[in-house]
């Protein structure tokens, strides 16, 4: 459909503003890894501490981000987004304040906390705005995580060497502050969601989010081993609780239409498409966060590299995260998204021998421009994989009936946080136990696991029961068409292709839920987009 004949929709500064907003975000998670070795060294830590500074941010965005998902729905998407970076700014500042471990800890846990609003809310703008657009804008999505990641590393290394690392937080809370009013300008309304209220499910859910980041964490700090089963208790009562409590609400839901309504219908996270994007996105994030913690620690301790050298090797696995994600987009409109996953998964278990090889080299004395060529390709193949699962996997997500779920789609996000929390920990984890050369062979086993899994057929999930208003009845007020936007999502997959994976239609739904009207297309609507 072309934009001319469309009805008016968002300004021409929306789009971009939207995913610099993601960039940004991306950013602030990885400015600080190419100057890790001199945050170390000016501070006085340890290499375990030196990565809990990074993993802080993440757990932060793993903790509350099934809440940031529920209250953008609740406040709106837009005045949500924009307090949350104004946080942001307050938490940098602090960080670039910081004398010691604590202080920079908080400070990048506030960071984290504020950035968890980012993915839930860009999202749900995208989804509205351009509803027949899903697999493209999810791929230039992931373009925009990759373009984050690749000018964090050489913006924190570059600043570092001309002004010190403290700046690295003041430079980027002044871009921030930038992006925050071409947002307040641009960025398109979200009509507000009536998310139910259920303090009881949303408080153990906030409780299991935060024990098992904790846990993740404290593990990678080699223990106390008994702190980390002792977080094991609330962590798994904390979820325990959560479903047991929503799936009681939704029998009474279902039973009575004057009963409350779940935080959340616990079937919608039973759906392959829900599963797949889960599995994709995990190993994604994980991935990654190896990747950019590991490397530059092993730069730096191996090869004596300077932070700004750091960055620029680092940025390759970037960049080809940038470059893969409109052709990861392609990939999966034409194939379907279950081929475009799989071959992602298979980029990430080939490049860790890669990466394997490059730090049997370094300890074997071979030169230094040999071993950095070989980390290059191992991140070039690497980002490319990440890029492939992470579009695939986001495309599932708001194309299955859990992406109309503001919660559901929160605990997506949580799931991909913690698992890169669980790569920094794994990073750490080998550094206390002098082991850093078993980091890649275990991201390569993880990844071949993921593959194995994917291929594994599965029995279809059973339909989620109906609730007194028909689709899921945790958002029955939204109006965002994160799954009725498109009305045949496969039918930007390859005709009769086994491989794709199975998108619920409006007549899989409930008899009584209201089926959206199908949106007009063009001819050829089915292989080509417009461009937003």
């Amino acid at each position: 459909m072309s934009p001319r004949t469309r009805r008016p929709g968002p300004g021409r500064i929306a789009y971009p503003a939207l995913l610099a907003t993601t960039a940004l975000g991306t950013m602030s998670s990885a400015v600080v890894n190419a100057p890790l070795w001199v945050i170390r060294t000016d501070l006085g830590l340890t290499a375990e501490q030196a990565v809990l500074a990074v993993a802080a941010f993440t757990v932060a965005m793993a903790t509350t981000v099934p809440v940031s998902g529920w209250l953008g729905d609740r406040l709106g998407a837009k005045p949500f987004l924009l307090a949350a970076l104004a946080v942001m700014v307050l938490a940098e500042l602090a960080a670039a304040a910081a004398g010691g471990l604590g202080m920079l800890v908080a400070a990048r846990a506030v960071q984290g906390a504020a950035c968890s609003a980012i993915p839930p809310c860009v999202q749900t703008a995208l989804v509205t705005a351009w509803p027949d657009r899903t697999a493209r804008t999810m791929g230039t999505w992931a373009s925009a995580i990759g373009l984050g990641q690749a000018v964090g590393p050489p913006f924190g290394g570059f600043i570092t060497d001309a002004l010190g690392w403290r700046w690295v937080f003041l430079v980027h809370a002044g871009l921030v502050l930038v992006l925050m009013a071409a947002l307040a300008a641009a960025m398109p309304g979200v009509p507000r969601g009536r998310p139910p209220l259920h303090v009881a499910a949303l408080s153990w859910l906030v409780v299991g989010c935060a024990a098992t980041a904790s846990a993740v964490v404290l593990a990678g700090q080699n223990g106390p081993w008994a702190g980390v089963g002792l977080l094991a208790v609330p962590a798994a009562a904390g979820w325990v609780l959560f479903v047991h409590l929503s799936r009681r609400r939704s029998r009474r839901a279902a039973a009575d239409p004057a009963a409350p309504r779940p935080l959340l219908e616990p079937t919608l996270l039973r759906g392959p498409g829900y599963r797949t994007a889960a599995a994709g996105a995990g190993l994604a994030m994980g991935a990654m966060a190896v990747a950019i913690v590991a490397t530059p620690l092993f730069l730096a301790a191996e090869l004596a590299l300077a932070p700004a050298q750091i960055g620029l090797v680092v940025l390759t696995l970037a960049l080809a995260m940038t470059a893969t994600g409109p052709l990861a987009a392609r990939l999966g409109r034409r194939h379907g998204s279950g081929v475009q996953l799989g071959r992602g998964v298979a980029l990430v278990v080939l490049a860790a021998p890669v990466l394997t090889t490059a730090t049997v080299a370094a300890r074997l004395g071979v030169d230094a421009w040999v071993v950095v060529a070989v980390v290059i390709t191992g991140l070039v193949v690497a980002g490319a994989g990440i890029a492939c699962a992470q579009s695939a996997a986001a495309t599932e997500l708001l194309l299955s009936p859990a992406g109309r779920s503001g919660t559901a789609v929160g605990l997506h996000n949580m799931i991909r946080f913690l698992a890169m929390a669980l790569g920094y920990s794994a990073v750490s984890l080998a550094h206390a136990l002098d082991a850093p050369g078993l980091i890649f062979p275990a991201l390569g086993l993880a990844a071949l696991a993921v593959l194995v899994a994917l291929r594994t057929p599965r029995r279809p999930a059973p339909a989620a029961a109906p609730g007194p208003t028909g689709p899921d009845p945790a958002v029955p007020d939204r109006t965002d068409g994160a799954v009725a936007a498109d009305p045949d999502p496969d039918d930007d997959a390859a005709p009769g292709d086994p491989a794709r994976i199975h998108h619920p239609r409006p007549t899989d739904a409930p008899t009584d839920a209201p089926v959206p009207p199908a949106l007009p297309r063009t001819a050829g609507a089915s292989r080509r987009e417009d461009r937003p």
